[in-house]
């Protein structure tokens, strides 16, 4: 009799141990990705794409989507994936430790300047910075011309703009409107940051979170003008959109994004075969086709619709500074943002 507590404790320990082997079976059962991928691209091409690499490799792809910034502080955190897709050069080459080098096969077609020499990151597409603007409500008098007409007093809270903290392409934008004002300016000391002061206004003193956000935000209405990238206005047109691409008078960028493999990468093999799939001419087709960009592959020419580059005019961006003044561009802006609440 004085066993059977000790026997009643041994069965339900058994039962126990049984149970947690079962949950530990279940959590093996679940098939595991071949590949990680962190991307920062729209939704549908980003979908797009990755679905018809699946079909033609049969690789199981975990896709995770966010902003350029979210993701590259996920990563630093220590959140592991094979491939970071997306997001401006000046990202890419800040953080140009996260990545390990690879020189994909397909760099043959994209100019040295649009990729690092290195192989730690090779450019996808080119992406002029635009000025979006609802047609429908803003009347074609009141339509800017070029950064410096976004600090009009009948533009104040109506421009959409997102948080460069987070968003690659807006801190490009910001970069690019600073260099515009300097050269306006002819090169004044401050000028840059004078224009900025009054574009807090333009933007009603604060920031969307996402670049995404900019063009639904026009295109509904909501607001009369948006900053983002070229392609994201093109886009909005094909869908029917009653929108305008304005192409600055007074200058702007053309950065391109890119794609690189993760230090440390789980599934290395994999990594490459998705980027030299997204680097090849199949895809920069579809990409230029389809979603509006510019491909960086000099054998794939300009969207339908879309002007030469050659007839855009570019400043002269200085990209090390973009890249080596980040944080204390951000970190001023941020401030006049948090001055312009109080």
């Amino acid at each position: 009799m004085k066993r059977r507590p000790a026997l009643a404790l041994i069965v339900l320990l058994a039962a126990a141990l049984a149970a947690s082997c079962a949950r530990d079976d279940t959590a093996e059962a679940v098939p595991e990705a071949d590949l990680v991928v962190f991307s920062s691209h729209p939704d549908e091409l980003a979908t797009t794409i990755v679905d018809e690499f699946r079909e033609r490799t049969g690789l199981r792809v975990r896709l995770v989507q966010d902003g350029t910034g979210a993701l590259l502080s996920r990563l630093s955190a220590g959140e592991r994936a094979d491939v970071l897709w997306g997001g401006g050069a000046e990202s890419l080459v800040a953080n140009i430790g996260l990545f390990q080098p690879y020189e994909s096969p397909e760099r043959a077609a994209i100019p040295a300047a649009l990729r690092d020499e290195d192989g730690y990151w090779t450019g996808l597409t080119v992406l002029p910075m635009v000025i979006m603007v609802n047609k429908r409500l803003l009347p074609e008098a009141s339509t800017p011309s070029g950064w410096s007409d976004l600090c009009a007093p009948e533009l104040a809270g109506a421009v959409a703009f997102a948080d460069p903290a987070s968003s690659a392409s807006s801190y490009t934008i910001l970069r690019t409107m600073m260099v515009a004002a300097r050269v306006s300016a002819g090169g004044a000391p401050g000028a840059a940051w004078r224009f900025v002061e009054g574009f807090v206004d333009a933007i009603g003193g604060s920031t969307l979170s996402e670049s995404a956000m900019v063009y639904r935000v026009v295109a509904s209405g909501e607001y009369l003008v948006g900053l983002t990238y070229e392609n994201a206005g093109a886009e909005s047109l094909r869908l029917g959109s009653d929108i305008g691409i304005v192409y600055p008078a007074d200058g702007t960028s053309a950065v391109p994004d890119g794609v690189a493999i993760l230090r440390g990468a789980a599934h290395e093999e994999a990594a490459r075969r998705f980027i030299d799939f997204v680097l090849g001419r199949d895809v920069a087709g579809v990409v230029a086709a389809r979603f509006k960009r510019r491909s960086a592959r000099v054998d794939v020419p300009a969207p339908e619709g879309l002007p030469p580059l050659e007839s855009v005019r570019l400043l002269d961006y200085d990209f090390d500074a973009a890249v080596s003044e980040r944080e204390a561009t951000i970190e001023r802006f941020a401030a006049m943002l948090e001055a312009a609440e109080r």
